[in-house]
């Protein structure tokens, strides 16, 4: 389990670094910014995170092979940029803003049991 809050917390960071990055780009939305109060998180945010989370463990592992494959930090770079921008995407894909993601991700890793279900939505 500890295994998995590191990476939804990796996964967040990027995605939230992210969405600093592309935020000029992106509309504005009318989702409050997450706040250090525990989200209300449904069962059905629970199933949209965990296909998110899904497919952004897809683009760290095409990413993280291209990174290896790297031979400049100048490339290195560009895979970090193609890769926020990418997880940028991802989430849009499924109707969600960085923020929202980011602030389900903050009331899994604060709550045991929101972070057993998001575990057994990921492990079907």
């Amino acid at each position: 389990m500890e295994r998995l809050l590191t990476a939804l917390v990796a996964v967040a960071a990027t995605v939230w670094l992210g969405s600093n990055a592309f935020a000029q780009r992106a509309e504005r939305s009318a989702e409050p910014a997450p706040s250090t109060q525990r989200a209300n998180v449904s069962d059905a945010d629970l199933q949209t995170f965990a296909s998110i989370y899904e497919d952004l463990q897809q683009a760290v592992s095409k990413h993280e092979a291209q990174l290896a494959a790297a031979q400049t930090e100048q490339e290195a770079a560009g895979v970090r940029a193609s890769f926020q921008e990418e997880s940028v995407a991802t989430v849009s894909k499924h109707g969600w803003t960085t923020d929202r993601y980011n602030s389900v991700v903050a009331a899994i890793t604060a709550d045991p049991a929101l972070t057993e279900k998001a575990l057994a939505l990921i492990d079907d």
